[in-house]
């Protein structure tokens, strides 16, 4: 009886590695391809007088996070004007960032996306006395 279960279970192995298909898939690698854009962040402020925000936003170019503090320049009327990081034939798929500003002045802080001169992504914030003015601009780019 032992040898005819050992017989038995041979065969069944046997049986299911015959019937797997030997045949190996391919895969398939897909890459999707984008289009090269402009893109433009756009900081801006109300604030009249000296403005600083700490600024980060990833570069995918250098695989890392440009991080420090970005003083906003003001006129000769004393108008800000804006703080602009552009990205020409940019190739990736998200943009991902930030802006705050360390005080609680309730001035406004704005940001904006271009892609290809489109506005295509606008956020503004007020600071108040307890809570910092801070914006993200993360966002994905549709083709």
């Amino acid at each position: 009886m032992k040898t005819l279960i050992q017989i038995s279970s041979i065969l069944i192995i046997l049986f299911i590695t015959s019937c797997t298909p030997n045949e190996t898939i391919e895969e398939i690698e897909v890459t999707e391809e984008i289009t090269p854009k402009n893109v433009e962040i756009i900081l801006t402020t109300t604030q009249p007088n000296f403005d600083e925000v700490v600024l980060s936003y990833y570069d995918f170019d250098d695989e890392s996070w440009n991080y420090g503090p970005r003083q906003f320049v003001y006129d000769a009327n004393g108008n800000p004007e804006p703080i602009i990081i552009s990205l020409p034939d940019y190739k990736y798929k998200t943009i991902e960032g930030n802006a705050y500003r360390k005080n609680n002045w309730t001035s406004s802080l704005k940001v904006q996306i271009f892609i290809d001169d489109i506005l295509v992504k606008e956020d503004e914030v007020f600071g108040t006395n307890l809570v910092y003015a801070q914006v993200f601009f993360d966002y994905t780019i549709e083709e």
